[in-house]
């Protein structure tokens, strides 16, 4: 059976009271789980960098997934730390939870005024972010998406395998920076404080 794929609709109107309940429960819990990778990765950047919580949270902003992933990375390195981690597939599902997000975040229910009992569709926001105005001639969803069960799960999916990943990763950074602390509380070669 042939799929059918999402249309302009040039009655639709936004939906100005609330949405309905199943939708706005996915909605709701698709971002808080990206609030809780936010926070993840907070933990594994802090911990690299050796601050506190308050510290990073005061002077240190995500950069954006390739640059977060290249960061971590670096600090693998920095500390001499050897992982066989993938960092690559970190960037890509951090890039996808991010666009799942912003989907949510950024887009306009809306219904169809000439349709009883309307479905739910999803309009993207017209603004773009940063500087990249090829943005919205590259946009995932140009046409109207119709908000139903599959695309919530598609985006809140997307959102939950790059927490699993981020969790592995503070996992890994915890075991790792654990050995290490050790490594230089018992080793006076490592002891950074002595010299």
């Amino acid at each position: 059976m042939r799929k059918a794929s999402p249309v302009f609709v040039s009655s639709l109107h936004p939906i100005t009271q609330s949405l309905p309940d199943d939708i706005a429960r996915s909605v709701g819990r698709t971002i808080a789980r990206h609030s809780y990778l936010e926070w993840l990765l907070g933990q594994v950047l802090y911990s690299l960098l050796e601050i506190s919580i308050k510290q990073g949270r005061a002077v240190v902003r995500r950069p954006d997934p390739h640059q977060y992933s290249a960061a971590i990375q670096g600090l693998f390195a920095f500390h001499k730390i050897e992982t066989a981690f993938k960092f690559d597939k970190l960037a890509r599902e951090l890039d996808r939870a991010d666009a799942a997000r912003d989907s949510l975040t950024q887009s306009v229910f809306m219904r169809d005024t000439d349709r009883k009992n309307s479905p739910v569709f999803m309009v993207r926001g017209s603004w773009s972010r940063g500087l990249d105005l090829e943005a919205v001639s590259r946009d995932a969803w140009p046409e109207t998406p119709m908000v139903n069960a599959a695309l919530l799960a598609g985006l809140r999916d997307d959102v939950e395998k790059a927490v699993r990943r981020a969790e592995t990763l503070r996992d890994t950074t915890d075991k790792l920076l654990r050995r290490l602390h050790e490594r230089r509380r018992t080793n006076p070669r490592l002891n950074r404080r002595e010299k």
